[in-house]
């Protein structure tokens, strides 16, 4: 999972920023049963991303998060307008880090909106994704104008929230994670190549074509043994599992642009 895939010293920075005011709340926060999370709203589902990711975040262990996430990604764009009403919530500018933990909240709702729009559905192929799109680029001006991202900055709120904010950003308005995915899939299976503009332009075919294509197929990371690094180690590439409809849509695009 993304969160998981940070940097160690940038793990261990989160746990020791955020240990002491995340201690006593997850003692007072409990597990649903799945039973009861199938039986929420989607804006429920979405309030018990939020409840998970601030009060467990930092349990490594603790899977409770995959199931929650299950639900949201099924609920995909209906899960939108509650995400875009507490986005809108976040101000460093009015409010300081910390108040309301709104800023824990923001970054359960950018992580969701990655997941939702690498693995369920595209964003930018509807309104209620442009939406979403336009929220959290107003949370990353709102950022900015608070002085966030600037160089020699080390905290949390002011590079690693901001900065992965704003990459989510970029994602959504054109090559994502799958995107990318797709591209090593048909390098490695299909000894296709596709630059970024070709790659941008096969993204925005599928958009059209199918805006769920992120969940054609479930995703592997493997070694390329045909590309080995300086050390002499493999590169280590994520691939979609399910390769063929992948293969024939980028057939059709070539087709039509032909």
């Amino acid at each position: 999972m993304l969160r998981r895939r940070l940097t160690i010293p940038l793990v261990l920075l989160l746990c020791l920023m955020s240990f002491p005011q995340a201690a006593l709340p997850a003692q007072q926060y409990e597990h649903k049963a799945e039973a009861e999370i199938a039986r929420m709203t989607p804006a429920q589902r979405v309030d018990e991303w939020i409840g998970e990711q601030v009060h467990h975040r930092y349990d490594l262990e603790d899977e409770h998060e995959d199931t929650i996430k299950k639900y949201v990604l099924r609920d995909g764009l209906d899960a939108l307008p509650r995400i875009v009403e507490v986005i809108n919530e976040y101000d460093p500018t009015r409010f300081p880090e910390g108040q309301g933990r709104r800023g824990e909240r923001f970054d359960a709702c950018w992580l969701m909106l990655s997941y939702i729009d690498r693995q369920a559905v595209r964003l930018r192929a509807s309104a209620e994704g442009h939406r979403a799109i336009d929220a959290l680029a107003r949370a990353v001006d709102r950022m900015r104008a608070a002085g966030y991202g600037q160089k020699n900055q080390h905290e949390w709120e002011q590079h690693g929230r901001f900065e992965l904010a704003a990459q989510y950003l970029e994602e959504a308005k054109g090559i994502n994670h799958t995107d990318e995915a797709i591209r090593e899939t048909l390098l490695i299976r299909y000894k296709l190549q596709m630059s970024d503009a070709e790659l941008l332009a096969f993204s925005n075919f599928l958009v059209a074509r199918d805006p769920t294509y992120p969940n054609w197929s479930a995703q592997d990371f493997i070694k390329d043994y045909t590309r080995i690094n300086e050390a002499g180690n493999p590169a280590q590439r994520h691939v979609m599992r399910k390769p063929k409809r992948f293969y024939e849509a980028y057939l059709e695009f070539k087709r039509t642009r032909q």
